[in-house]
C-alpha cells in the first residue's frame, strides 16, 4: 500500500488501521498480516513491482493491494488483479454511492472496492457567507476574493465547472477529446464576469493544489476557496467560524468530482483468495471504514459507513459531497483537456484574453494534440 496508508501507531488514523488488522488476526487465528508500503507510481513503483514479482515470484506477491484509478486501469488491464463481481453482494453494492461502485469497475465488472474518496469542495467563511454559496451569481454578488488552484496542471476545478454545465468529454480509454463549445463558452463567459467583479485575480494563479488553497484559507488571503475534502477534514474541527459543501456551480445544482482509494485482490494462489476476501469484507464493514475514514480525514463512500459516524462529526457534509461526487476523469483525459484549458483560465484572469479567443485557443490546442 502507498505511504500515506500506512498502518502505525504515531496517527490516529494509523493506529486504527493498525487495531483494526489486530483484532481480524485474533479472530482468525491461523492469520498473520504483513504490510508493504510501496509508493503508488514512478520506477519500481506498485505496478511495476507487480508486474516483476507476476513472471519472476508469484508466489511472493501480496494477497491484496491499496490503489488509486490510474494503476486500477494498469492492473485490470495486466490481469494482475481478479474479477469480484461474484464476491460483492447485493447488499454490500447497494451500500456504496454510485459513483465509487463504478469507479472501481471496468468494463462493466467490478474489479475493486473504495475504502476512501476525496473531492473538490468549496471551504468558506461563515462571517462573509451567511449561507454556503451554491451559485456562482452569489459568489460574483459577494465581491469578496476567491482563491482556486488556478496553476494544476490538470485544470480539474475548471473541468468540474465544465462538466456541471453539461459539457463532455469521452469514455474511458478513448483517444480524443470532444469539447461542448456552449459548455466551453459558459465557463469562460464566468472567469471573466469574477474578473471583472474583482473576484477573481493574479494572486490565485500561485495555486496549484488544494492543500495549497486551504493554506491560503487559513492565512485570511481570501474566505473562499476551493480546495479537497481531505484538506478541509483534516483540520475541520479547529477550523473556526468555517464551513464548506460542494463547489458553486452556474445553476445551483450540487457537482463535484472524486477520485477514490480501493482494495483490489490480486490473481494468484486461488486458496488464499477467500481469506483474502474476508480481510478486505472486515476492513470494508460501515464501522471500520467510517471510524478509519473520520480519523485519516477522507469521505467513507458507503451509506452505513456515515452512519456510524459521531453526532458530533461533519455527517451533513460527507453526505452532500458524497451525493454531489461524480468519477473524475481519468489521468490521459485530464492531460488532454487539463493543460489548454488552464493557460485559458489564466490568461483570462490575467486579462490578456477574451471569451471567445480563449473558447478558439482551447479548441485547436486540444485539435492538435
Amino acid at each position: 500500500m502507498p505511504p500515506q496508508f500506512e498502518p502505525k501507531p504515531d496517527t490516529d488514523s494509523g493506529a486504527e488501521f493498525l487495531n483494526q488488522l489486530k483484532q481480524f488476526e485474533q479472530a482468525n487465528a491461523n492469520t498473520k498480516i504483513k504490510v508493504r508500503v510501496k509508493r503508488s507510481s514512478g520506477a519500481g513503483g506498485m505496478i511495476d513491482s507487480l508486474l516483476t514479482g507476476m513472471s519472476a515470484a508469484p508466489d511472493a506477491l501480496p494477497d491484496i493491494i491499496v490503489i488509486n484509478a490510474r494503476n486500477l486501469d494498469a492492473a485490470a488491464a495486466n490481469g494482475l488483479i481478479i474479477e469480484l463481481d461474484e464476491l460483492v453482494t447485493p447488499d454490500i453494492k447497494a451500500d456504496y454511492y454510485k459513483f465509487a461502485i463504478e469507479s472501481g469497475s471496468r468494463n462493466g465488472i467490478i474489479m475493486s472496492l473504495p475504502f476512501a474518496t476525496d473531492a473538490l469542495v468549496a471551504a468558506y467563511a461563515t462571517t462573509a457567507y451567511k449561507q454556503s454559496p451554491t451559485t456562482w451569481a452569489a459568489v460574483l454578488d459577494s465581491k469578496y476574493p476567491v482563491i482556486f488552484p488556478a496553476a494544476d496542471p490538470q485544470s480539474i476545478y475548471a473541468v468540474q465547472q465544465y462538466l456541471a454545465l453539461g459539457g463532455t468529454l469521452q469514455e474511458r480509454s478513448s483517444v480524443s477529446v470532444s469539447i461542448s463549445t456552449t459548455a466551453l463558452t459558459q465557463l469562460l463567459d464566468h472567469y471573466v464576469a469574477a474578473r471583472t467583479a474583482g473576484v477573481l485575480n493574479n494572486s490565485t494563479l500561485d495555486f496549484a493544489s488544494g492543500p495549497e488553497t486551504w493554506s491560503a484559507y487559513q492565512e485570511l488571503r481570501a474566505p473562499l476557496v476551493i480546495t479537497n475534502a481531505h484538506s478541509y477534514l483534516q483540520d475541520a474541527s479547529l477550523a473556526t467560524n468555517t464551513a464548506a459543501g460542494a463547489p458553486p456551480t452556474l445553476r445551483g445544482k450540487p457537482y463535484t468530482l472524486a477520485e477514490s482509494w480501493f482494495y483490489a485482490l490480486i490473481s494468484k494462489d486461488m486458496t488464499r483468495e477467500s481469506g483474502a476476501w474476508e480481510l478486505v469484507d472486515w476492513l470494508l464493514q460501515p464501522e471500520n471504514m467510517g471510524t478509519w475514514a473520520l480519523k485519516a480525514g477522507y469521505l467513507p463512500p458507503r451509506t452505513k459507513a456515515i452512519e456510524s459516524w459521531p453526532d458530533e462529526a461533519p455527517i451533513d457534509f460527507a453526505l452532500e459531497i458524497l451525493a454531489a461526487a461524480n468519477e473524475r476523469p481519468d489521468d490521459d483525459t485530464l492531460a488532454l483537456i487539463g493543460p489548454p484549458l488552464g493557460k485559458a483560465v489564466r490568461n483570462i484572469i490575467r486579462g490578456h484574453v477574451n471569451t471567445s479567443a480563449a473558447v478558439q485557443d482551447v479548441i485547436q490546442e486540444i485539435s492538435t494534440e
